[in-house]
């Protein structure tokens, strides 16, 4: 469990240290989530600069610790110089014992002297000339079996003051910096500072920072190179025009829980207050696994509060995951005992989207619609005249209108789900 806190801690850091440059730059520079050579790629018009962070507040500084992200810029300058280009490498780190900088005579010595094998399989023939055909044929391998790795081993060792390196470590030294990194809470402090510039320090704290959290997050999931690149001024533009805080996993694991959800609570207030909104939920399938046998007293709890008064309030509608068949027919199965009627769109086995919209086909008295996720379109919502559309989990397919609001709910249990739609006054855990 340390490890996995670690790990996630790690990706937070990196998240933020993302923001921060972001937000340092310039506008016509270009920053990489996730980059093509390491965490961080900012280019400008002139120059490339590439970052990898490092955050162990537990840990102290040794070479063989910071060794081998250099050793990854050392074969990235291999690539970069003999094709001409001109990049310069930033690692980030913190330690313990913060240091100040590193040695490059310490790190030659380890990179002369290293009997780690990962290193020396994976790395060698990247930074050093080897002569010997077909031992480079073997590194070279894009899968190297245990064999092919103890004959790589054992030439290095037995050949290593023979090497010669391919280009100079002082060379690559001139465009390598190591920087002492800023503790976990100030590096979020200065972010803070940034954001300060744009607008008043409460709403940089709030609202901001979170939904720049989780809009660097997001992007550098994406798997397309142009979909992980940012400017400045989009990062500005998207923060500007979002209201509430956004949810997602990063933000609910990076910032406080409890207070996150209160906020968010309270900025979806507004929207529950509204009697004539129609709102339609959809349910990822991860969701509904967890939350399998609370999913039917979530919605006759729904329905009890904002269907209570039909005159005035509109059905909801449910969307369950394409793979949640069996506990959509128990929902809908458990409301028929109770007498509530239900609108599925269904005519026979046959999906009908017109009986979904306009309600042909079904009793005048429903109290909602539900439907699969693969019979639903953002038209069909559109046609349903929905107002308010929660996505709970993730799911692939796309939702979006301009005709509708949209917020995506990254919670994990019901009762958190309750909460944030104001079904109970407390969260309860």
């Amino acid at each position: 469990m340390r490890q996995a806190d670690s790990t996630i801690k790690g990706y937070i850091y990196q998240f933020n240290k993302s923001i921060l440059e972001i937000l340092r730059m310039s506008n016509d520079d270009s920053l990489i989530l996730e980059g093509v050579i390491e965490d961080i790629d900012i280019l400008s018009h002139t120059s490339t600069t590439t970052i990898q962070c490092k955050y162990h507040e537990d840990e102290k500084y040794r070479i063989s610790s910071v060794a081998t992200p250099i050793i990854e810029m050392l074969c990235n300058y291999c690539k970069s110089s003999y094709v001409g280009k001109e990049i310069r490498y930033v690692l980030y780190a913190f330690f313990a014992d913060n240091v100040d900088s590193i040695d490059v005579s310490k790190f030659e010595n380890f990179l002369n002297t290293t009997q780690d094998r990962e290193i020396m399989t994976k790395f060698f023939h990247q930074v050093f000339r080897i002569p010997d055909e077909d031992i480079l044929a073997i590194a070279n391998k894009p899968k190297r079996s245990a064999e092919d790795k103890d004959k790589l081993v054992s030439y290095y060792k037995a050949n290593r003051d023979k090497l010669l390196p391919m280009v100079s470590i002082e060379e690559f030294w001139q465009c390598f910096c190591y920087v002492k990194a800023d503790q976990f809470d100030q590096l979020k402090e200065s972010i803070l500072e940034e954001l300060g510039k744009i607008t008043d320090a409460e709403t940089a704290s709030t609202l901001y920072y979170p939904n720049a959290f989780s809009f660097v997050a997001s992007l550098s999931a994406k798997n397309n190179i142009d979909d992980r690149t940012v400017k400045k001024d989009s990062l500005l533009s998207f923060l500007s025009q979002q209201k509430t805080i956004l949810l997602n996993r990063w933000t609910l694991e990076a910032l406080d829980r409890n207070t996150l959800l209160k906020k968010k609570r309270d900025s979806l207030a507004s929207l529950f207050a509204s009697n004539p909104d129609v709102r339609a939920f959809v349910f990822s399938d991860a969701f509904l696994n967890s939350n399998s046998d609370l999913i039917i007293p979530f919605i006759r709890q729904y329905i009890g509060k904002y269907y209570k008064k039909p005159k005035l309030q509109k059905p909801p509608i449910f969307v369950f995951g394409d793979n949640s068949d069996e506990l959509m027919q128990s929902v809908i199965m458990e409301l028929y005992k109770y007498q509530q009627q239900v609108n599925t769109g269904m005519v026979g086995m046959q999906f009908v989207e017109d009986s979904f919209i306009n309600d042909n086909n079904c009793a005048e008295n429903y109290v909602c619609k539900i439907s699969k996720l693969c019979n639903i379109s953002a038209i069909i919502l559109e046609q349903c005249h929905i107002n308010q559309l929660y996505i709970v989990g993730s799911i692939d397919s796309i939702l979006d209108s301009h005709n509708y609001y949209t917020e995506t709910l990254a919670v994990e249990t019901i009762n958190e789900l309750r909460y944030l739609i104001s079904l109970t006054r407390t969260l309860e855990v």
